[in-house]
Order: C-alpha cells, then sequence, then structure tokens
C-alpha cells in the first residue's frame, strides 16, 4: 500500500457544512467529527473539491476519472481531513493570535505518519518565555509541528474555544431581506488528510501528488465569495 498525507493550510476563512437543520442563532454549523467533535472535512468533500480542481485546471478526463472514479470506482482513497491546529486571538502575549489544538488531534497525526507513511513524526516541545493567553485560556505548553508552534490545550480548555460566526445578508432583487448567521474555520487553519493507493497504482499517486503539491484548492462552500481557499503540501513516507 502507497501512502501521502495531504497538509492544508487556510488562506480565507472555510465553511464546510453538516447539511443538518437547527434552531440555534447559528444557521449554519461547520461539519464537525462525530467522535472528537473537532471540525473535519468529510472524505467525500475532500474527493469532490479535488476532484472539480483537477476538472477545472484541464486535466485529462482519463486521469481525472483513474484517480477519482467513473462507474467502476478511482484507484485513489481520500480518508477525512482532519483539524490539526486553528489560530486563535491572544489576550495576552507579543502575537496577534496563538495556534491551539490538542493532543489527540496531533496524536492522530503522529499515528497516521507511523501507519502510512512508516515514518515516526517527533512534536518538539517548545519552550514557553512568557505569559500567553488565547481568548482568556493560559497557554503553558507549546510543541512544533508542520513549520508552526501549537500551543496544547485540554480538551475542557479546547471546547471553549469558539470558532468566529459571521453574519451573512440574504438579498432579494439585491435588497437586503435578512440576516443569517454562518460558522466558519478561520484563516490560517491547519487540516491534513490521508491519500491511498494499492502498490499497483503508485504511478496514479505520483500524478495526483504532482498536479496539487503547491497549489491552492478551493475546499467547502461559498467559493464566490472566497471561502475555503488552501495552501496545499504533500509530505511522503
Amino acid at each position: 500500500m502507497a501512502a501521502i498525507i495531504v497538509n492544508l493550510e487556510c488562506i480565507t476563512n472555510m465553511h464546510v457544512g453538516n447539511g443538518d437543520v437547527n434552531y440555534n442563532i447559528i444557521d449554519n454549523e461547520v461539519e464537525r467529527d462525530v467522535v472528537t467533535g473537532y471540525p473535519t472535512i468529510n472524505s467525500s468533500g475532500v474527493k469532490g473539491a479535488l476532484r472539480e480542481y483537477f476538472v477545472k485546471n484541464k486535466v485529462e478526463k482519463a486521469d481525472i476519472d483513474k484517480i477519482f472514479g467513473n462507474e467502476n470506482g478511482g484507484e485513489l482513497k481520500f480518508l477525512n481531513a482532519d483539524m490539526v491546529a486553528i489560530p486563535v486571538r491572544a489576550s495576552a502575549g507579543s502575537e496577534a493570535f496563538y495556534y491551539v489544538s490538542v493532543e489527540k488531534a496531533l496524536e492522530t497525526q503522529k499515528n497516521n505518519c507511523r501507519f502510512f507513511l512508516k515514518v515516526e513524526e517527533k512534536f518538539e516541545e517548545v519552550k514557553i518565555t512568557e505569559n500567553r493567553e488565547a481568548e482568556g485560556i493560559p497557554l503553558s505548553k507549546a510543541v512544533s509541528f508542520m513549520g508552526k508552534e501549537i500551543n496544547l490545550l485540554s480538551d475542557e480548555e479546547f471546547r471553549k474555544i469558539s470558532l468566529p460566526v459571521l453574519a451573512r445578508n440574504k438579498l432579494n432583487d439585491g435588497k437586503s431581506v435578512n440576516l443569517w448567521y454562518e460558522e466558519v474555520v478561520p484563516h490560517k487553519s491547519l487540516f491534513a488528510f490521508v491519500v491511498l493507493a494499492e502498490d499497483s497504482a503508485k504511478e496514479t499517486l505520483d500524478l495526483f501528488k504532482k498536479t496539487i503539491d503547491g497549489k491552492i484548492v478551493q475546499f467547502g462552500g461559498n467559493a464566490s465569495i472566497g471561502y475555503g481557499l488552501c495552501k496545499v503540501s504533500v509530505k511522503e513516507g
């Protein structure tokens, strides 16, 4: 089995909806993992966004079908894009914002590297020399990962962090008739997902990797207002 890990860094705010109808103040909430409750992009959403990118960039249809499938299915398998970390505005410290996450989320990435890439990923601890807070929560432990300094919170602390909620206008003949509210994952957030291929499909995996590595791909909805633009980078074993 061959595999790569695809890392995403949000350049703009991203909204991947959960599709639920709710009666909360937030009309459209982001999709969350059913077990952890952390923001996620379902594998079907990952695959659909990437396929659209390949089509828009005029990749040969035969190659698109080979990667993503037609009636016979594709040669690559796409897993969910799991949250690695999100930026949170600083309430104390020298930075405007700090990346925050939980050990469970980083352990998922460490396990993916071990299981799929056969690489032991180490998160080097960063020494904190100043008073740091994010939304009033003290930050006392940080590690280096994906070239970012990520502050670790407990699960309880992390759940106190709120994602941004933006007011949107519903227009009727160009006139504002109603405000509605949409939750977003803020720009600079980090996600990662695994792409798998049988050994016989390594060439297809290489083609996929070369096409997306270092590129900007749009994930989720509201592309017309610039949501979901993500910088893509590929990690190999």
